[in-house]
């Protein structure tokens, strides 16, 4: 049975500036669906990642923010943020630490390119679930993060 889920917020995302209210939103709802402040803080640093993730390599984009209760984990939030850009070359390569969708970082390159290659490695330790879609002109990518957090089975490790 799928989760129940209430769309809370839903920003636009098209320059830098734009990860600032969605981060302070996602820390609010967070803490009034019952997260404790250090969960909040690592929604906050997923709502980041993924707002930075459609400036850096989309044109434009969306981040939404639900309060969901699933049947088997209860309550949680789901982010989703949708972009217009590229799809990923290689999902596996992007979530390891220090590679990009297509290999490993070159270290000359890391301060040029804003980032270590950590971000979204970081939203899938951070939430309970994570997935990517295509969508016609970009991509769609939702995670959720249970309050309870489940214990992690190998098929989760592997995603």
């Amino acid at each position: 049975m799928a989760p129940r889920a209430v769309p809370i917020a839903k920003y636009l995302v098209q320059d830098r500036i734009d990860v600032y209210e969605p981060r302070r939103v996602v820390q609010t709802i967070g803490r009034e669906a019952g997260f404790e402040r250090k969960d909040c803080q690592e929604l906050a640093i997923v709502v980041s990642e993924l707002v930075s993730n459609i400036v850096k390599y989309g044109v434009s984009g969306s981040v939404t923010m639900e309060v969901i209760v699933d049947a088997v984990h209860g309550p949680g939030m789901t982010i989703i943020a949708e972009d217009i850009g590229p799809p990923f070359f290689d999902l596996s390569m992007a979530v390891r630490d220090g590679y990009d969708d297509r290999g490993p970082i070159d270290p000359a390159k890391l301060l040029r390119r804003g980032g270590l290659g950590t971000g979204l490695g970081a939203v899938v330790r951070l939430t309970d679930t994570f997935d990517v879609d295509p969508l016609p002109k970009g991509k769609r990518v939702r995670v959720t993060r249970f309050r309870k957090r489940p214990k992690p089975s190998s098929q989760q490790k592997k995603r």
